[in-house]
Order: C-alpha cells, then sequence, then structure tokens
C-alpha cells in the first residue's frame, strides 16, 4: 500500500511529545517490515525549512522516504521544485489548478495550497492514502468528501495505525 505522508507526521514521528507519536511509530514500524510504502510530496518538504532541532530530525527522516513526482499548482511562485523536478504537461497543471481549488471547497477552510498541493501529489501518483493530522482535510466530513470526489483517501495517523501489525514491543513482546 502506498501511503503519503503529510508534513505534519513527519514532525509526530520524530517528536515523542507529538500527538500522533505512536500512530507514527506503527506507521515506520509497518513500512520498514514492507506492510505499506511511505512517500513524501515536495511541499511537504518546502514546509521542512525551519532550523530547530524537530523540524529538522524530520527532514531527515523524510529523506528515506520515496519523493512523490510533483505536479504544478497556483502560481509560479507557489512551486516548490524545479523545471526538471516537475511532472506533467500543460494540459495536467490546468486541471491540478481546477483540482485543488475544488479540494478547498471540500476541505473545511483553513486548509493551505501546500495541503492541497500534497494530496493532489499523492492523487496523481497513485498513492492509497493520504495522512495528515489537519482536521480541515482529515476530519470525517471534508474526509468522507474528499474521498467520494477523487477515491484518494485522507486518514489521521491514528486512523492509518489503528488498522496496522504491531510491533512485537507494542504487542507484548520484542521489537525492533
Amino acid at each position: 500500500m502506498k501511503v503519503a505522508l503529510d508534513t505534519n507526521c513527519l514532525l509526530d514521528a520524530v517528536d515523542g511529545s507529538g500527538r500522533s507519536h505512536g500512530a507514527m511509530q506503527r506507521i515506520r514500524y509497518a513500512a520498514r517490515t514492507g506492510a505499506i510504502e511511505l512517500w513524501v510530496s515536495r511541499h511537504s518538504l518546502a514546509e521542512l525549512s525551519k532550523a530547530d532541532p524537530v523540524t529538522q530530525a524530520a527532514r531527515s527522516l523524510a529523506a528515506e522516504l520515496g519523493v512523490l513526482p510533483h505536479y504544478p499548482i497556483g502560481t509560479w511562485d507557489d512551486q516548490v521544485a524545479t523545471w526538471d523536478e516537475l511532472a506533467g504537461t500543460w494540459d495536467d497543471a490546468r486541471s491540478n489548478q481546477a483540482i485543488q481549488e475544488e479540494l478547498a471547497s471540500l476541505a473545511t477552510s483553513g486548509n493551505s495550497i501546500r495541503d492541497r498541493g500534497a494530496y493532489l501529489d499523492a492523487l496523481r501518483a497513485g498513492a492509497h492514502v493520504f495522512v495528515t493530522s489537519d482536521r480541515q482535510l482529515a476530519g470525517s466530513s471534508p474526509a468522507a468528501r474528499i474521498r467520494e470526489r477523487f477515491g484518494l483517501r485522507v486518514s489521521t495517523p491514528d486512523e492509518l495505525a489503528s488498522g496496522l501489525p504491531q510491533s512485537g514491543q507494542e504487542a507484548g513482546g520484542r521489537g525492533l
């Protein structure tokens, strides 16, 4: 299963006090055992630019993941990739812009172009799940509307982790 992680998931994975830290450890374990593949969007990578230790640790973790192709949306200033890293055609770019605008209306207010761009990259790359803690996308109503319209499931880390195998340590045995 191809799983795309949003920025907040990467931050929670490395921050022991993060709200979804435990769930992200289960997700990482599932990736290490081959149960899932973890991917990240260039939109999410662009958000990991602060110099603080947690953000830099999240960026290091992201460097271990596959990077989704970047499908342009918004203005040129909104892009987070070089010309060589862009995927698709000009027609795709027009379609992508329409999709991200529709996402803005399906999600609740407060969602950002980076979140919509990360979702769009996951959608275009054929991911099975887009994982985020952002309630604007992952709240039950927005997630249902988005999945119904586009087919790509939006999940919180806790929701995804609940269906994944536990590590030996979590199950009471020896872990990794």
